[in-house]
């Protein structure tokens, strides 16, 4: 469906010839994408990485401030590498401080969630099943 769109997007004509240079290793990440996105041209395949980064993505996640700056200091203490490595700690760290002070509701809650799904299972079977009678 992508492709289509890049076809007929294509189609018209190019108001502007940009050559852009690529050292040996960019050119060769350009073709593996020209191909796993079954692009015809690399032309093709450069304009849909240009209006894929003109279109809008979800926005990361921004910190309060005093846990930005409890990340950052976990970081300088040597705890963690970088601020990705420090959230990492402390979200693992979290789960398991909520799960050692919740542990007996976190487990109801597992249990519940695992009962609700079996439920959801054992209905979408049976309707499976009477639309196998009813010949629909």
């Amino acid at each position: 469906m992508l492709n289509e769109l890049t076809t007929a997007q294509s189609d018209r004509p190019a108001g502007r010839f940009l050559g852009v240079r690529l050292t040996a290793e960019e050119e060769a990440l350009l073709e593996r994408f020209r191909r796993a996105r079954e692009f015809p041209t690399r032309s093709d395949a450069v304009r849909a990485l240009v209006r894929d980064a003109a279109s809008e993505k979800p926005s990361a996640v921004e910190l309060p401030a005093t846990l930005g700056a409890e990340i950052e200091e976990l970081v300088e203490e040597g705890f963690a590498s970088d601020p990705r490595a420090a959230l990492e700690i402390a979200v693992s760290l979290g789960l398991q401080e909520l799960e050692r002070t919740h542990g007996e509701r976190w487990d109801a809650l597992q249990l519940a969630a695992r009962a609700r799904r079996e439920r959801k299972e054992r209905r979408r079977r049976a309707d499976r099943e009477g639309r196998g009678l009813l010949g629909r």
